[in-house]
């Protein structure tokens, strides 16, 4: 068999592949971002007496994010041969090592985040500092347990099984750099918020980076579980003592500086192989994967005007 011929009968097999993933994205959005969106208008609209049920309301959308998610990404595992075994095996790094690169990466997210929102509101935007995929922040469920639960516990291991797990072990075969940064782009739009895309995207890099040095998704898991709970902590702080915020963040930002000058922050670089142009232009023309896209960004629109 010639590489010619040989060449055509991967981007054939890639086109595929794609095409399969971005069918099982499609699901994805319709069931964790398009149906509850949908039946939030509708009790918001009827009055309905689910929207005064915390645990109710809560607990519908936990069942949507959870089946939502294990659904599509289950399947897209399955079509990518991809053992769960291999997932989650065992890592060697120490709490220490993760909560070192915890500590920089809130700090870098947090810079982010604080650029991002300024620039979205003086669009009109509404700049949000937290959310979880499948429902948007607001300040009242800060107090409500499941809540919380879901952001801080449920999402971080959701997210990182659907998207440093699977989409990006599927994606890894046509190249690491590209399965890093596809992975990437699909987590920050599936965000659904304008001023936590560029957060979520540099997020998306970093845990993909962890996830490739240790070959398991463990790690992500317990940096995004503590990324989540920082960020939740910031949040609730009393009004009383929130002046004092900003000489936290400072102090933070220098543990930062200290961590990453005295070497106790080991910064993971990805090994550069054969150039991705090919199968970038394969992936970002596929009809599903580009639907897929269209459908986050036209949600991300509805869920900025309407909540």
């Amino acid at each position: 068999m010639s590489l010619k011929t040989e060449h055509k009968i991967s981007q054939k097999c890639a086109k595929r592949n794609f095409t399969t993933i971005g069918l099982m994205l499609l699901i994805y959005v319709l069931m964790v971002m398009v149906i509850p969106y949908a039946f939030h208008m509708y009790i918001v609209e009827t009055n309905s007496y689910i929207l005064k049920d915390e645990i109710l309301y809560y607990g519908i959308y936990f069942i949507a994010l959870l089946f939502g998610t294990l659904i599509p990404f289950v399947l897209m595992r399955k079509f990518s041969k991809i053992k769960f075994k291999k997932l989650v095996k065992k890592i060697d790094a120490s709490f220490v090592d993760l909560f070192v690169q915890t500590i920089v990466f809130f700090t870098i997210c947090v810079a982010l985040t604080f650029v991002t929102t300024s620039i979205a509101n003086s669009f009109g935007f509404e700049g949000k500092l937290i959310s979880s995929i499948g429902f948007n922040y607001d300040s009242s469920n800060l107090g409500n347990a499941l809540y919380v639960f879901l952001l801080i516990i449920v999402s971080p291991i959701l997210e990182e099984y659907a998207f440093r797990g699977v989409l990006q072990c599927s994606l890894a075969r046509y190249g690491k750099i590209f399965a890093l940064v596809a992975s990437s782009v699909i987590f920050a739009l599936a965000h659904s918020n304008f001023a936590e895309m560029v957060p979520a995207f540099a997020m998306g890099i970093s845990l993909g980076k962890t996830s490739l040095r240790y070959k398991s998704i463990q790690p992500t898991i317990v940096i995004h579980i503590l990324f989540n709970a920082f960020i939740y902590l910031l949040c609730v702080i009393p009004s009383n003592i929130a002046s004092y915020m900003a000489y936290g963040l400072v102090a933070i930002c220098i543990l930062t500086l200290y961590l990453i000058l005295s070497g106790r922050y080991e910064r993971i670089t990805i090994q550069k192989g054969k150039s991705n142009r090919v199968a970038n232009m394969l992936f970002y023309t596929r009809f599903t994967i580009v639907l897929s896209m269209l459908m986050m960004i036209v949600y991300t629109i509805l869920t900025t005007v309407t909540y």
